[in-house]
């Protein structure tokens, strides 16, 4: 039997106590970063048990949002297919914050499909299309808008004139030479003042009351909806309460408010959150972490 002495005892118990450390230190490195992980997927299995709670999915279809959305659509595809049910992204809505103007939302239609369009003005708003003149002497289509509030006396078609060509507001329309191509204007004016060409989708669905009234040149006639005529002789009607008023950004291949006429509130589904380019799973799920990753990241920075 060997025989240690206090020096290989010593050396001995060096080296084990070095040993079990180190395990030691795996351990609990190990089961400090499961607990770690695991921590963070029940964190964000409750979150995105919420999100999925207040959020919906829609897939887009057709080409009415383009180039916004779906903007693989081509413009040979456009004008050759049937592309009303062509869907290349979607949205994810938030059912429950109020959309504001401008923003995307989801309608939907009592008896059909859900439908992708942009909210162009709410209750009290006065909106009118027509043509005008641009730099170069061509026309195109303009859509005006001026807010509930604003004082009629001094809001000129100039201030009410929506830019939404080079996408001051968050957007851009498809194409302002489609839009011309694709509707026709109905020229007509208020007596005393400058003619004007209106969209005649805008004009038959929402104007045309006003003008027959004015040239039957009966004073008791009843419009059906609330009109303002600017200084210019432009007329506006008057979006009633309860309701909004909606488009398409690919003006001229969309169909909303301009045929449908205005909306109930109670229709909208919600706003787009966000939206997710070329839908597959793969891609809904990485667009749902990176929403994720940033609502950490506003919270934090608050």
């Amino acid at each position: 039997m060997k025989d240690f002495n206090d020096e290989d005892f010593i050396r001995y118990s060096d080296k084990k106590v070095k040993e079990e450390t180190h395990n030691l230190a795996f351990y609990l490195a190990t089961r400090i970063s499961f607990y770690i992980i695991l921590l963070f997927f029940a964190i964000f299995f409750c979150w995105y048990t919420v999100f999925v709670s207040t959020h919906s999915f829609y897939a887009v279809s057709g080409p009415s949002m383009m180039s916004t959305l779906n903007g693989d659509i081509t413009d040979e595809m456009l004008h050759t297919e049937d592309v009303s049910d062509v869907s290349y992204d979607a949205v994810y809505v938030d059912r429950f914050t109020s959309p504001k103007i401008f923003d995307i939302i989801v309608v939907s239609r009592p008896g059909t499909t859900s439908i992708v369009k942009r909210l162009m003005a709410t209750a009290g708003d006065y909106v009118t299309i027509a043509k005008t003149s641009d730099a170069d002497g061509g026309e195109h289509f303009v859509f005006y808008r001026i807010p509930n509030g604003s004082d009629l006396t001094t809001f000129t078609d100039e201030d009410a004139e929506v830019d939404e060509l080079s996408g001051a507001n968050g957007y851009s329309i498809y194409s302002a030479e489609d839009w011309n191509a694709e509707r026709s204007t109905y020229s007509i004016n208020v007596d005393g003042f400058s003619d004007f060409s209106y969209e005649d989708n805008f004009f038959y669905t929402f104007l045309a009351d006003f003008f027959i009234g004015q040239e039957s040149g009966n004073g008791d006639y009843e419009y059906e909806f609330e009109y303002h005529v600017s200084s210019q002789g432009l007329v506006y009607v008057r979006v009633p309460e309860g309701q909004f008023f909606y488009m398409g950004d690919n003006r001229g291949h969309s169909t909303d408010a301009r045929e449908n006429g205005f909306m109930n509130v109670d229709n909208i589904v919600g706003r787009a959150e966000f939206i997710v380019y070329d839908y597959n799973f793969g891609n809904r799920l990485w667009e749902v972490i990176k929403f994720y990753f940033r609502e950490i990241e506003k919270f934090f920075a608050r």
